[in-house]
């Protein structure tokens, strides 16, 4: 952020001198051979002063680019707590100049939505805290529950709200188009075994076979294939054929942490915990880096169904560097969760 050029850019630009400069704002033209010479910058109380001087906006008397925003705006969505009004009012404008422009096009369109989804979580997290209280107070008013529920994203136990029928309608419809999308067909999958819609899913799964085949898939693809069909035996009801399938999985695959990932959801699912964590600590093992945080997350959310608060504890630790590890990551909503649990783990001895 080059603001000794631009500041002197500027007052050129404006046609004055230091001299003319330091007096329409009130300092000594000293301080204004400080800024050009890169010596000082300004207060920051200053800058909305000098932007109106200068008759451009705080961003551009810094110039920062287009990558240092979209870097700020990746930052909002993955570190902060909370985005206010004015970031967000900020972080959507931008957004969508870039893309009416044709520039960062792709990006731009995946954080724009991710902005918002950050934002509706913070509401949600608002509604979870005041159906929380509500309930303190009115324990047997059953739209309190309900509040607590949506805001928790839990389901609700009606069939014709639990069946995803507008997502699973989506993407039947985008495939007409897209018959090959393989990333559509994966999450066509996910959505259509998740209310147990197996014929359909099996034919899914059969088509994204016959894809992989015809472009001389490779060890991750077929991985995939297998763990889609260890995931519908599943749902069909027949588990222990499942589990029986994941273990030939990660015998197979015994360097993929894929392979054990999943295998260990299956059995944190079957309630089988102990077997769940010895796959999620492989997942860790053999994860290249940067690794993601979803196995330590998980091994803390089993120690403390479990009561192992001191286990839950160290997997909340190890969540923590990895993220300064792998993510270089010090700070945020996610090491404040995480701190937040070790603390409440700690302080339940």
């Amino acid at each position: 952020m080059n603001f000794a050029k631009k500041c002197k850019d500027l007052r050129i630009k404006k046609a004055v001198t230091q001299e003319q400069m330091a007096a329409a704002l009130n300092i000594s033209s000293q301080a204004i051979s400080k800024w050009e010479n890169g010596l000082t910058l300004p207060d920051i109380t200053l800058l909305p002063e000098l932007s109106v001087y200068f008759g451009v906006t705080i961003d551009e008397l810094f110039d920062i680019t287009d990558d240092k925003h979209l870097a700020r705006i990746q930052n909002m969505v993955a570190l902060q707590e909370t985005i206010d009004d004015n970031d967000l009012e900020y972080a959507q404008n931008f957004l969508l100049s870039q893309i009416a422009e044709q520039k960062n096009v792709e990006y731009c369109m995946q954080l724009l939505p991710a902005l918002y989804n950050k934002k509706a979580a913070e509401y949600r997290k608002k509604a979870e805290y005041y159906a929380k209280e509500a309930l303190a107070r009115f324990p047997e008013n059953h739209n309190n529950h309900a509040n607590l529920n949506e805001a928790q994203q839990g389901e609700c136990g009606d069939w014709n709200l639990d069946n995803h029928a507008e997502r699973i309608s989506y993407y039947k419809e985008f495939l007409k188009e897209n018959p090959e999308s393989k990333e559509s067909l994966r999450w066509y999958f996910g959505a259509l075994l998740q209310v147990g819609r197996c014929e359909e899913a099996a034919e899914v799964i059969d088509k994204l076979d016959a894809l992989y085949k015809v472009a001389c898939a490779g060890d991750a693809d077929k991985l995939r294939i297998e763990i889609y069909r260890a995931q519908l035996l599943w749902v069909q009801g027949r588990q222990v054929e499942a589990l029986a399938r994941f273990e030939e999985i990660t015998t197979t695959y015994d360097t993929e942490w894929l392979a054990w990932n999943c295998a260990a959801d299956a059995y944190a699912k079957a309630c089988r915990y102990d077997e769940a964590l010895k796959c999620y600590n492989r997942v860790m093992e053999v994860q290249p880096k940067p690794r993601y945080t979803d196995a330590p997350m998980a091994m803390a959310q089993i120690c403390e169904i479990t009561g192992d608060r001191a286990g839950a504890i160290e997997a909340w630790k190890c969540y923590i560097q990895v993220l300064n590890e792998d993510w270089e990551t010090s700070e945020g909503a996610c090491i404040d969760y995480a701190n937040k649990k070790i603390k409440e783990l700690t302080g339940a001895y």
